[in-house]
């Protein structure tokens, strides 16, 4: 397996914008994201450290923060899921790239790349509807008591946002050749 960078990130969005000037929204959006991930690991690292310490040293473990480790792990893995994505960082199995033209590798790369889309939306729409059940049960985490929807809301966002960069990246591929190549 191999990931083939140059050829993936002369369309990622964040290039691309920064190459024309285009989509300047994307950059900011693209930089909370990555402040956010950062922030989350970050937040986790302190977390757990505080917790082992108390549990060890003063026999006395963080309360409910199992809990609040599995909220901030949903969130840092959606946080970064449209990053990858962008970035065309996703594993891939190149078996045939070699044997095949670069107009059929592209026809080829735009077609799994709209298919990964539609697939995310479906996923993205599934997020929302269980982030609005949820907020109409009520649903809380078991010790601390917290919603658990709003990650959920997070969750269906970033995955739109993934398959929104996946179709921005088709258009580039078959707009501009010349970059996706």
């Amino acid at each position: 397996m191999r990931r083939s960078h140059k050829r993936l990130n002369r369309t990622d969005p964040v290039t691309v914008a920064n190459d024309k000037s285009e989509l300047r929204g994307v950059r900011w959006a693209f930089r909370v994201l990555q402040s956010a991930a950062a922030a989350l690991l970050f937040a986790m690292m302190v977390l757990t450290f505080v917790d082992v310490w108390g549990r060890y040293v003063f026999n006395a473990p963080l309360p409910g923060a199992f809990e609040i480790t599995e909220l901030m792990m949903a969130a840092l893995i959606f946080a970064g899921l449209p990053l990858v994505t962008a970035a065309g960082e996703h594993v891939s199995v190149d078996l045939l790239d070699y044997s095949i033209s670069k107009n059929l590798q592209r026809f080829r790369d735009a077609l799994i790349n709209l298919l990964c889309a539609f697939m995310l939306g479906l996923l993205s729409y599934r997020l929302w509807l269980k982030a609005i059940e949820q907020v109409s049960y009520g649903d809380e985490t078991a010790v601390l008591n917290l919603p658990v929807a709003p990650v959920t809301f997070f969750m269906s966002f970033s995955t739109a946002l993934s398959g929104a960069a996946l179709v921005y990246l088709t258009w580039a591929a078959v707009a501009r050749p010349s970059r996706a190549l």
